[in-house]
């Protein structure tokens, strides 16, 4: 299904960025709530906030971030 493979781009560990904007980590991936609701989601911590900010998308609203440790080119005078 093509739900399985948008939750598989975005592994435990992934940097995201959000809808709104924030940048944040998966920490994991959540499976159906019931059986009306058929939809995977994953759970990500966003940045800059204690451990008790997450927020709970489904991995089509989410776009991958670059690791933080690569830094990008710059152009040097």
């Amino acid at each position: 299904m093509k739900r399985d493979v948008d939750i598989d781009r975005f592994p435990v560990g992934t940097r995201v960025l959000t809808p709104t904007g924030r940048v944040g980590t998966v920490i994991k991936h959540k499976g159906a709530e019931s059986k009306f609701d058929h939809f995977l989601r994953v759970t990500v911590q966003i940045d800059g906030g204690t451990r008790h900010d997450l927020v709970t998308l489904q991995p089509h609203l989410l776009t991958k971030c670059p690791p933080e440790d690569q830094h990008q080119k710059t152009i040097r005078a």
